[in-house]
């Protein structure tokens, strides 16, 4: 935009579009596209550019950014304890060892296991997540490798309406785990009452 709007100020810009789309040389092309109704070069590459860059504006903050930012940055884990991340368990289905995976894992007398799940994707994918989610709580619940673990849903439901599907599906993990819409202001709260552990009130 500066190389344009210099030569346009030079008054040579003509020249200097014919040189460029004449030449194979650049990593880049230019071509005569007509004239610039109403006369304002400036204006042109103000608008131009708003067009084509446009005004920066921040990523929207996923279900990740938003637990992540929870359980690191809000909660005050005691020290000699911490809450780790992406936590497998080897158990026998039918015979056959699989791995049973969860999020994130806080343990301080009692284990707790925390996922997050978004519900806001196509009906049939979200009831694929709920499902697998339901699977992996219900066969560490019947015994295994944790003994008397508890469970922890931070949820995520986008900027849409809830539908009737999206609170069935909550009322199925309800019945399994302390369900938390990641997004509402008292989350953090609950969840570190959920913890046992204290809520940086600084955060």
């Amino acid at each position: 935009m500066e190389y344009i709007e210099y030569h346009l100020h030079a008054g040579t810009l003509s020249e200097e579009v014919e040189a460029v789309a004449a030449g194979s040389a650049h990593s880049y092309r230019i071509e005569r596209r007509g004239a610039l109704l109403g006369g304002d070069p400036q204006g042109a590459a103000e608008e131009l550019f708003r067009e084509l860059v446009g005004e920066f504006e921040p990523a929207p903050q996923t279900i990740d950014d938003l637990a992540n930012q929870l359980l690191f940055k809000r909660l005050q884990v005691p020290a000699g304890h911490r809450i780790e991340k992406d936590v497998n368990y080897r158990v026998s289905l039918h015979g056959e060892p699989r791995d049973l995976s969860f999020d994130y894992r806080y343990q301080n007398g009692r284990t707790t296991l925390l996922d997050k799940i978004t519900l806001s994707a196509p009906d049939k994918l979200t009831t694929q997540r709920v499902n697998d989610l339901l699977f992996r709580i219900e066969h560490l619940q019947q015994g295994g490798p944790v003994s008397n673990p508890s469970f922890v849903t931070l949820y995520d439901v986008g900027k849409g309406e809830r539908s009737s599907a999206i609170e069935g599906h909550l009322r199925a993990i309800e019945k399994l785990s302390f369900t938390f819409n990641v997004r509402h202001e008292e989350t953090p709260v609950e969840v570190a009452d959920t913890l046992g552990v204290p809520l940086l009130q600084d955060a």
